[in-house]
C-alpha cells in the first residue's frame, strides 16, 4: 500500500528544493537519496506553425553513469521512499533549466494528482522563479490527469489558475462518455490525447474516432493535442483530424494532404469589404493599407495573407487597442505557419474570385470560437489567399 501523501514536505520541496540548483555549481541536476535527478524537454509541435511552440518537461535519472527508463527509475523512487519528494523537486526543477533555454515557447508542466485535491498548493509552482527566472503566469501549461480529482475539484483547479493566467491541460483523455462529460465540466485550454488510450481499433475507424473528438473538443474551447506520433503512419491518421499540436518522435515531420469541402455563406456588406480588398491587394496596394476598411469593423478579429500552398505570408494584422490571450502568445506569431488543412484555404482556392466563408471553429491565436472569410486572387503572377477573422459572437448569417 502506499504510503499517505505528505502536504507538509511536498510543500517544503516544491517551495523551496529548486535552490539547491544555486549550490550546484553549475549543475542542472540534484541528487536525491543516490540518484541525480534532471530534465528533459520534448518538443510540443503546432501543426499549423510547422515548428515547435512549447516543450513538455520530463524528469531525467541517472544511477551513476547510467539512464534510467521510465519503469526502472519508478522502481527506484519508490524502493528509496523518495517518490514525493522528487515529484515535488520536478516543477521547479524544469522551470530552473528551461529559463536557460533560447525560442522556449510554452514549458509544459505535468502535476501529481495530489496537487488537484490540495488547493493549499495551488499554484504548485515555486514563486520566486518568476521574478528570478524571468517567468509569468502565460509562459506555462500546468498538466492534470483527466483522473486526477472530481469534476468539482478538477473545475476548481482550471478556474483558479486560468484566472492567474496560466493555461491548463487535461491529459489521459479516452473517448468515454464521462470524459467528455468531465472536459465540459472543467473547460481546461488544451486536451491531450494518446492513440493508445482510444478504443477506437486502428486504420480508418481510428482516424474517425479521433476527428470526431477533435470536433467535440474544440466546441468546448479546448485545443487538442496528440501524443505519441511515433510513427509515418500514426501521423498520417491523425493529420486527418483537426487536431492543433502533436507530439512524439515523428511530429516534426507534419505536413497535411488531408482535404475539406467548400462551405459557403452570405454575410452582407463584410464581404463585400474582404473581396475589394482582395482586388486592391491585387492592383497592388500594400496589404496594411488595402486592409484599412476591413480593420474598422468592430467584429474583425484579424486579417492575412496566404500563399497558394498556405503559407501565411504576413502577420496578423489587428486593429489598434485589440488585445489577445497572454496564454496564446507562443501560437500569435504565424508567418510561415501553413493554414492548408483549413477549410477556409481549401474552400478560396476551389472557388477562385468567390468570397467564401466556414462555420465556427477554434481558433489557435486566441482560443476563441471565429468564422473566416477568405478569397483566391492572383496578384503579380502568383495566387493569394486573403483571410479575414472575425468573432463569432458578433455575426448573425
Amino acid at each position: 500500500m502506499a504510503a499517505p501523501f505528505d502536504v507538509e514536505l511536498y510543500e517544503q520541496e516544491l517551495r523551496t528544493g529548486h535552490l539547491r540548483l544555486r549550490a550546484a555549481r553549475g549543475s542542472r541536476a540534484v541528487e536525491v537519496e543516490g540518484l541525480s535527478i534532471g530534465s528533459r524537454f520534448e518538443p510540443l509541435y503546432s501543426r499549423a506553425h510547422g515548428r515547435p511552440v512549447g516543450h513538455r518537461a520530463v524528469l531525467d535519472i541517472w544511477l551513476g553513469k547510467e539512464q534510467l527508463g521510465a519503469d526502472r527509475a519508478r522502481a527506484e523512487l519508490r524502493e528509496r521512499g523518495c517518490e514525493d519528494r522528487v515529484r515535488a523537486l520536478s516543477a521547479g526543477l524544469h522551470m530552473s533549466n528551461y529559463a536557460v533555454q533560447e525560442d522556449r515557447g510554452w514549458l509544459l508542466v505535468e502535476l501529481p494528482d495530489e496537487v488537484v485535491r490540495y488547493p493549499s498548493l495551488w499554484p504548485p509552482l515555486p514563486q520566486d522563479l518568476f521574478s528570478s527566472a524571468g517567468y509569468a503566469p502565460h509562459h506555462l501549461v500546468l498538466e492534470i490527469r483527466a483522473e486526477a480529482a472530481v469534476s468539482e475539484q478538477a473545475a476548481d483547479f482550471v478556474r483558479y489558475h486560468r484566472e492567474l493566467g496560466f493555461a491548463v491541460a487535461l491529459s489521459e483523455f479516452g473517448d468515454r462518455y464521462a470524459d467528455l462529460s468531465r472536459i465540459w465540466s472543467t473547460r481546461p485550454d488544451i486536451v491531450s490525447i494518446s492513440p493508445r488510450g482510444l478504443r477506437a481499433g486502428t486504420g480508418d475507424h481510428f482516424q474517425r474516432v479521433l476527428g470526431a473528438l477533435a470536433t467535440v473538443l474544440h466546441e468546448c474551447g479546448a485545443m487538442v493535442a496528440v501524443r505519441d506520433v511515433d510513427d509515418a503512419h500514426t501521423l498520417e491518421r491523425v493529420l486527418g483530424s483537426d487536431a492543433d499540436l502533436l507530439e512524439g518522435t515523428s511530429a516534426h515531420a507534419v505536413t497535411d494532404p488531408g482535404l475539406s469541402q467548400p462551405i459557403p455563406f452570405a454575410l452582407g456588406n463584410l464581404r463585400e469589404r474582404v473581396a475589394a480588398c482582395g482586388n486592391a491587394i491585387a492592383d497592388g496596394d500594400v496589404f496594411e493599407v488595402a486592409c484599412e476598411a476591413l480593420l474598422g469593423e468592430d467584429t474583425v478579429l484579424r486579417c492575412y495573407l496566404l500563399d497558394d500552398q498556405g503559407t501565411q505570408l504576413t502577420d496578423n494584422l489587428s486593429r489598434i487597442g485589440q488585445r489577445s490571450d497572454p496564454r496564446f502568445w507562443p501560437l500569435a506569431n504565424a508567418v510561415g505557419a501553413n493554414w492548408a488543412h483549413r477549410p477556409y484555404f481549401r474552400s478560396a482556392v476551389a472557388h477562385p474570385g468567390q468570397v467564401m466563408m466556414t462555420e465556427p471553429y477554434f481558433s489557435l491565436p486566441d482560443g476563441h470560437h471565429c468564422l473566416t472569410l477568405a478569397i483566391a486572387f492572383e496578384a503579380e503572377r502568383q495566387r493569394l489567399v486573403l483571410c479575414c477573422d472575425v468573432s463569432e459572437s458578433d455575426i448573425a448569417t
